[in-house]
């Protein structure tokens, strides 16, 4: 018996990757629509919006808003020990409060409080519900309601962000295997 607690012990102590708590998030319905792995999806989605096309997300804060929300998701889950390698949630991680402070984004917020802003807004957004998107991005989430509008109107990935979703997919793809 006593070799089974241990066992499980140390199988949430690899999960929490860096001896901190593991972060757990509550995904909106409707925010990923589709069959594929949250965190396959999440990540793809972020890279393809944030990262391959970035020029996409100028005067498109509803579309900026729906990208960091898959960003705040996919980092969630590569740091839940989903993978095998542990390096992309770490970058991920570290990243983070880069990405949220360019979009004036609260670094000390929880995840979810970030995902639910997010999707608040993104949705107020793209139903040309201003003062919904505004509701929606207040502390604790967001630092300043103006601050964050004014930049998920011009939102771009900062650097860190870049490196650590390309990591994240590059690791995705090693796990999947080649191509058949």
């Amino acid at each position: 018996m006593i070799p089974r607690r241990i066992a499980l012990v140390g199988a949430l102590a690899l999960a929490a990757c860096d001896g901190g708590p593991v972060e757990t998030v509550q995904i909106p319905p409707g925010a990923l629509p589709g069959t594929g792995g949250t965190l396959f999806q999440a990540s793809e989605t972020a890279h393809h919006m944030l990262v391959a096309r970035p020029d996409q997300l100028i005067d498109q804060p509803a579309n900026a808003a729906y990208a960091l929300l898959l960003y705040e998701i996919a980092t969630v889950e590569a740091s839940s020990g989903r993978l095998s390698d542990q390096w992309p949630g770490r970058l991920m991680r570290e990243a983070r409060p880069a990405v949220r402070a360019a979009a004036g984004l609260a670094s000390e917020a929880t995840a979810q409080q970030v995902v639910d802003a997010l999707w608040a807004a993104s949705q107020a957004l793209r139903r040309n519900d201003e003062p919904g998107a505004r509701a929606a991005l207040v502390p604790p989430a967001a630092l300043q309601t103006e601050i964050a509008r004014d930049r998920l109107q011009r939102y771009t990935l900062p650097s860190q962000g870049v490196r650590a979703l390309r990591e994240l997919r590059l690791a995705l793809e090693r796990e999947a295997g080649p191509t058949p």
